[in-house]
């Protein structure tokens, strides 16, 4: 990942449990941790400068784009 994507996602861009969702319009950073653990936001606020559950993820692991025509919902 590149420094400016780090810079505007923040620690998303490097956590195992982040994925990016891709729209026609939009890229979302979604947290697979929400699933489980309702305190964490699905779609966190960027840059994440600071994360309880960030993990290190392997290269090329985090981030993976999932295409969707629209984000999940925030119930």
């Amino acid at each position: 990942m590149g420094s400016s994507l780090d810079a505007d996602v923040g620690l998303c861009a490097r956590c195992r449990h982040s994925r990016q969702v891709l729209t026609r319009s939009s890229r979302f950073w979604f947290c697979e941790r929400s699933r489980q653990d309702k305190s964490f936001d699905r779609y966190p606020r960027l840059p994440m400068l600071a994360c309880r559950g960030f993990e290190e993820s392997l290269p090329g692991g985090a981030g993976t784009p999932v295409d969707r025509d629209e984000p999940e919902s925030q119930e």
